[in-house]
């Protein structure tokens, strides 16, 4: 059943000019802006959609990754179903949301708004995702989820119909969601994890949560990573860390990929050019990565080893949209017009517009 709509507008919209103006000190002196910020349809649509009920997401996640290698470029089946099977649940939830998120962004349906603002609070309300995580790949999971939960928020946030406890409760929850994920990646500077494709998600996750709460502290620390992934981007556009994943290379590249373009567009619209860090440094990345989906053995020469293929799936090239409409190229627009979609669940759904 849907939620019925909040009829007291511009309480809510109070409630969050309010939350502005009695800042934290972690808090930015002006507001921080996201890609999803332009208007809705013009047109708000009212619809029959059925919200329904939110699933119980776990507080604490128990996960094991599924590799047999040092490399982590071999998947041992059993593990890897095991693996997919604890975290379907997970999936199906961030799927839920975003696409909700999405409804109300290219329809302007209001009903799918608040559905995704009451799974939102519900998860909130359970503390989801807030317990200890035992193996790093229970750390990567919550960044993942966390990230996608939090660019959906932003995604939703205009609809003045979200009452404004749960709007509080909401963003109260990502910020201290990443900062947890936050604290695990701080003493890692040495290790890889805090180096590679994962510290790069985990400043995605961290800036979304960041501009979702006014946070520049966490804004800030997502800037941070950003710098961290383009200073190793070599001159021929690769990733040494990313490299060694043997026959994953190529996979890890365009993993390590995503976040970054998409933290170069949360920056953008604050202002920080990101995009010309180190020599343009992300645009090497880029260039690299289309090339080598178009022909693999520049990665299988310099990994040593044939490439895994890759299917062109949303995960594989949709979030570089955003850098083709900035930099427009004829090679990535012609695989991005082969992809099966252009949503990503791990980056909150579709791209901005």
């Amino acid at each position: 059943m849907s939620r019925p709509q909040n009829p007291f507008k511009k309480p809510a919209l109070l409630a969050v000019l309010l939350a502005f103006a009695h800042a934290t000190p972690g808090q930015a002196a002006t507001a921080l802006h996201s890609p999803w910020d332009t208007p809705v349809s013009a047109s708000k649509t009212q619809t029959a959609f059925i919200c329904p009920g939110a699933p119980q997401l776990p507080v604490t996640l128990k996960l094991s990754d599924y590799y047999t290698d040092a490399a982590h470029s071999i998947v041992d089946p059993v593990r890897k179903q095991a693996y997919d099977e604890a975290t379907h649940n997970l999936r199906s939830a961030m799927r839920a949301v975003v696409d909700m998120a999405d409804r109300y962004r290219s329809h302007g349906d209001e009903a799918a708004a608040t559905c995704a603002a009451h799974f939102l609070d519900s998860f909130a309300a359970g503390n989801a995702l807030s317990g200890s995580t035992a193996t790093n790949q229970a750390v990567y999971v919550q960044g993942w989820m966390l990230g996608s939960f939090a660019v959906a928020w932003l995604k939703i946030r205009s609809d003045n119909t979200i009452p404004a406890d749960e709007r509080s409760r909401i963003i109260g929850w990502l910020g201290d969601i990443a900062s947890r994920n936050i604290a695990y990646y701080e003493p890692r500077s040495d290790k890889t994890d805090g180096r590679n494709n994962h510290r790069y998600w985990a400043g995605f996750t961290a800036m979304a949560a960041g501009i979702a709460g006014n946070r520049k502290d966490l804004f800030d620390w997502g800037v941070q990573s950003f710098r961290i992934g383009a200073k190793q981007i070599q001159p021929d556009g690769t990733l040494p860390l990313e490299m060694s994943r043997r026959s994953r290379a190529l996979h890890y590249h365009t993993f390590a990929a995503a976040p970054l373009v998409t933290l170069a567009e949360m920056a953008s619209v604050n202002g920080i050019d990101l995009y010309a860090t180190d020599n343009n440094a992300l645009s090497r990345l880029v260039k690299r990565v289309v090339a080598g989906i178009d022909d693999p053995s520049f990665f299988a020469e310099k990994a040593g080893v044939k490439q895994e293929a890759i299917h062109l799936h949303a995960d594989d090239i949709a979030w570089a949209a955003p850098f083709e409409r900035r930099f427009p190229d004829p090679a990535l627009a012609a695989l991005l017009g082969k992809s099966t979609s252009l949503s990503v669940v791990y980056l909150g759904g579709l791209p901005a517009n």
